[in-house]
C-alpha cells in the first residue's frame, strides 16, 4: 500500500560462501540452506494505516454533517423565497380591491363604475367573480357581479351576514373560504372603514384536486410544496400541493405568510439534493475508498471549502451589486423629478420624495409644479400602479403629458380626461391615480380635479381637514367624467398633496391612517418642518412604498 516501506530480510538472502567441490568434502559436511521466516508488519505501517482510516472516517462523518446542515438551510432558504414571492404577489391581487371599496364608497355603489373597473380583473385573471354587497341589509345580495356569480351568494343568509360585518369591522382584506364545495374557492371581502356602507367582494378558483403544476423550468421545480390555509398544516385547509399526498416524509420546512385577515402555511420538501449528488455521496465516497483515497479526501475538502470561501465573496459582491443597483434605482428616480426647488412667486413651495426600502426597482410616484401663466400654475401628484422600468415609464409619459396639457391652458379635469386616452389597464396592465390643482395666487383659490388618488389635505390656524374633492376613476380605468371642485385656501393655510405611501400601513383601515396624517400635520408653518416632521412621524425607518409629498402655502410678494 501506499506509504509502507518495503523492508528487505538479511536472513533470507543467499549465502555468498562459495560452494566446495565435492571432492573436497565429505557429503555430510555441506551445509543446509536457513530456512525462510515470515515477514511481519511493522509498527510504523500500523500506525499510517490506523492515522489514515481514523481521518478517513472523520472526514466521512464531517462531510455527512455538513451536507446535512447545508440541505437543512438550502432548504430554509429556499422555502423563505418561496414565502417571499407569494407575500409579494397578493398586493397585487388585493390593491384593485381596495381601489374598488374606496371607489364603490365614493360613487354610492355605482354599477356602471364597479363594472369598468372590474371587468379586465374578473375573466378569469386574477378573479373569476367580483362583486359589491350591502352592509346592513336583512338578506345581503350583490348590488353589482363581474364575472360568475360568486359561491357567497348561495350561503346562508347568517353566513352573508356574518362575514360582510366581518369585513366591515376588520381592517384590510378579509378571506373566505369555500374548500368543502365541489368547486374550491377563496372569497376577499373589503370596505373601506367601519362605517362603510358597501363591501367589495371577489373569488379566485381553487385547483379542484388540490394539485399545482410546476414547470420543469420553473424557480422551485426541484421542490415538492403545499400551500395550506391558516397557520397550521391541516389536510382540510389544503389550498394547492404539488402532489397527491402532500403529507411529506423527510427533511421538511415551512414558512407562515400573512394573507388578509388570516396566514398561509408554506411547507417545501426536496425532490432530491439541493447542494448536489456530489456533497450527498461525498460521505460515502470517502468511507469506501478507505486509505488509499485519504489524500484525495482532503484535498477535495479543501476543494469544497475555498468553493464556500468564493461563495461568500460571491454573497458579499452580490451585496454590493444590490447597493450600487439601488442607488443607481434611486438616481434614475429623481432623474425623472424637479430637479430644482420649485419656485413661484406668491407662492411657498416644498417637496419630498422618499423611495421605498423593499427592492432596487424604480417606483411609479411623482410630483411637479407647473407655470401656467403669470397668475396661476398647476400642481400635480400621482401614483402609477406597480414598480420598475415600465412603471416609471407610464410615469415619465404621464407627467411630461401633463406638462404639455397645462401650458396649453386646459383645466385639471381636461386635463385628467387627455391622461385617460394615453393608457389603459386592459391593454397596459396599469393604471395611475393622479391629483391635478391649479393654483391661482391673486383669488387665493385651487382648482382641483382628481382621478381616485387620496384628497389633499388643507392646514389651517382651526385646525386640518381633507378638501372634498370630486373623486373620478383612476387613469387607464373607464368610468364617470372628471369634474372641477374650487378650494378657497385662508391667508395662512398650506395645502399639503400625497401619495398613499406617506399614510397606508398594513394591518389598519386607510381612515386611519389618514387620520394619523391629519395629527400629524397640525401646529407646523414652515413647510420644510412640516414635511420633514410628517416624514419622521409617519414613516420613521422607511416605508415598502415610494412617498410623494408636495405642500403649497401663499406669501407675501417679494420686490424686485
Amino acid at each position: 500500500m501506499a506509504g509502507i516501506d518495503t523492508v528487505h530480510d538479511p536472513d533470507i538472502a543467499m549465502d555468498p560462501t562459495p560452494l566446495l567441490g565435492d571432492q573436497d568434502r565429505p557429503a555430510a559436511a555441506v551445509p543446509a540452506r536457513s530456512p525462510r521466516r515470515r515477514a511481519s508488519v511493522h509498527a510504523v505501517s500500523v500506525l499510517v494505516l490506523v492515522l489514515a482510516l481514523a481521518i478517513t472516517a472523520t472526514l466521512a462523518v464531517t462531510s455527512w454533517s455538513l451536507h446535512d446542515d447545508n440541505e437543512s438551510r438550502l432548504l430554509g432558504q429556499r422555502v423563505r423565497e418561496a414565502g417571499a414571492v407569494l407575500e409579494g404577489a397578493i398586493p397585487s391581487s388585493q390593491t384593485p380591491l381596495i381601489s374598488g371599496a374606496v371607489l364603490m364608497q365614493a360613487t354610492n355603489a355605482n354599477s356602471g363604475e364597479f363594472r369598468a373597473l372590474m371587468t379586465p380583473l374578473a375573466t378569469g385573471r386574477p378573479f373569476v367573480s367580483a362583486s359589491v354587497w350591502p352592509t346592513h341589509a336583512a338578506d345581503p345580495r350583490p348590488l353589482a357581479v363581474v364575472g360568475t356569480a360568486p359561491d357567497l351568494a348561495r350561503a346562508a343568509v347568517a353566513t352573508r351576514r356574518s362575514f360582510l360585518e366581518h369585513v366591515v369591522n376588520h381592517s384590510g382584506v378579509s378571506i373566505l373560504d369555500f374548500l368543502d364545495e365541489s368547486q374550491r374557492r377563496l372569497g376577499y371581502g373589503v370596505a373601506t372603514s367601519g362605517s362603510a356602507r358597501y363591501v367589495v367582494y371577489a373569488e379566485v378558483d381553487l385547483p379542484r384536486n388540490r394539485r399545482s403544476r410546476v414547470d420543469s423550468n420553473a424557480a422551485f421545480s426541484n421542490l415538492d410544496y403545499a400551500i395550506y390555509l391558516g397557520r397550521a398544516a391541516d389536510p382540510s385547509r389544503l389550498l394547492a400541493a404539488s402532489v397527491a399526498d402532500p403529507r411529506f416524509n423527510g427533511r421538511t420546512a415551512s414558512d407562515i405568510v400573512a394573507f388578509g385577515d388570516t396566514s398561509l402555511d408554506i411547507v417545501m420538501t426536496p425532490r432530491g439534493e439541493l447542494g448536489g449528488s456530489l456533497l450527498a455521496r461525498l460521505p460515502w465516497l470517502i468511507g469506501s475508498a478507505g486509505t488509499a483515497l485519504a489524500i484525495a479526501a482532503a484535498l477535495l475538502t479543501e476543494r469544497l471549502a475555498r468553493g464556500r470561501r468564493h461563495a461568500e465573496e460571491l454573497a458579499a459582491e452580490n451585496a454590493m451589486l444590490f447597493s450600487e443597483q439601488r442607488s443607481v434605482a434611486q438616481t434614475l428616480q429623481h432623474s425623472l423629478l424637479p430637479d430644482q426647488r420649485p419656485v413661484f412667486a406668491g407662492l411657498d413651495l416644498a417637496a419630498r420624495y422618499v423611495p421605498g426600502v423593499d427592492g432596487v426597482d424604480v417606483g411609479g410616484d411623482w410630483y411637479d409644479v407647473i407655470d401656467v401663466d403669470d397668475s396661476r400654475v398647476m400642481i400635480v401628484v400621482g401614483d402609477v400602479s406597480g414598480r420598475g422600468l415600465r412603471a416609471a415609464t407610464v410615469m415619465a409619459s404621464l407627467r411630461y403629458a401633463t406638462r404639455a396639457y397645462a401650458v396649453q391652458g386646459d383645466l385639471p379635469s381636461d386635463i385628467l380626461t387627455k391622461l385617460s386616452r394615453l393608457i389603459n389597464v386592459e391593454r397596459d396592465g396599469q393604471f395611475a391615480t393622479v391629483l391635478c390643482g391649479l393654483v391661482d395666487v391673486t383669488q387665493h383659490a385651487v382648482t382641483f380635479s382628481s382621478a381616485g388618488h387620496p384628497r389633499p389635505l388643507l392646514i389651517a390656524d382651526s385646525g386640518a381637514d381633507f378638501v372634498a374633492t370630486a373623486v373620478g376613476p383612476p387613469v387607464g380605468v373607464s368610468g364617470a367624467p372628471y369634474r372641477d371642485t374650487t378650494v378657497h385656501v385662508p391667508h395662512e393655510g398650506i395645502l399639503l398633496a400625497f401619495t398613499d405611501g406617506l399614510f397606508e400601513r398594513r394591518g389598519e383601515t386607510i381612515d386611519e391612517g389618514l387620520a394619523r396624517l391629519r395629527e400629524a400635520a397640525i401646529g407646523h408653518g414652515v413647510l420644510d418642518l412640516l414635511l420633514d416632521e410628517l416624514l419622521r412621524a409617519l414613516i420613521p425607518n422607511g416605508g415598502n412604498d415610494d412617498v410623494a409629498a408636495l405642500a403649497v402655502r401663499w406669501c407675501a410678494l417679494t420686490a424686485t
